[in-house]
């Protein structure tokens, strides 16, 4: 988000502030100071309530960095179902407004723990998949959605 702002775009965040709070956004703000600032845009959503259909009838977007997900381990055991609503249904209905408003390039932002337990460190691309914990798999299962719409719609850019 910094090097977009330094290089002059617009940046829209959509939280709904589950694992965050505004005065992350109101840091950023101030860092930047008003001229920068104005590119800077904070939206109340949550991608489980298709909120983004509001904002993408409004902007035209090019792209989308996607960090929206929970991401405690320890808790995603505990309470799984949790989990897969946030970050599974949550990146689907993204996928969905993405499609209708002609957005298909995405950033996403998956975890180390799609690998589970590797042998050796560091991880590489080509490591075996086999997550070992719900968030690990809500991921991987993420992971493996982008790759079925590339393969289906080849206009899609997902990495």
């Amino acid at each position: 988000m910094v090097q977009l702002l330094n290089e002059g775009f617009r940046v829209s965040i959509i939280d709904n502030l589950d694992n965050s709070v505004t005065e992350a956004v109101d840091g950023v703000r101030d860092l930047f100071g008003p001229k920068h600032s104005q590119n800077l845009e904070f939206h109340l959503g949550d991608l489980r309530n298709k909120d983004l259909e509001k904002l993408f009838s409004q902007t035209q977007f090019d792209a989308l960095i996607h960090f929206a997900g929970l991401k405690v381990v320890g808790e995603s055991v505990v309470n799984p179902r949790r989990y897969f609503d946030n970050n599974l249904i949550g990146t689907i209905n993204l996928y969905e407004v993405m499609a209708k408003y002609d957005c298909k390039k995405m950033v996403f932002s998956s975890s180390a723990t799609v690998y589970g337990q590797p042998e050796k460190m560091p991880c590489v691309e080509d490591f075996e998949l086999k997550a070992m914990n719900p968030y690990g798999r809500t991921k991987l299962f993420l992971e493996e959605i982008a790759r079925d719409i590339q393969k289906a719609e080849p206009d899609w850019k997902i990495i």
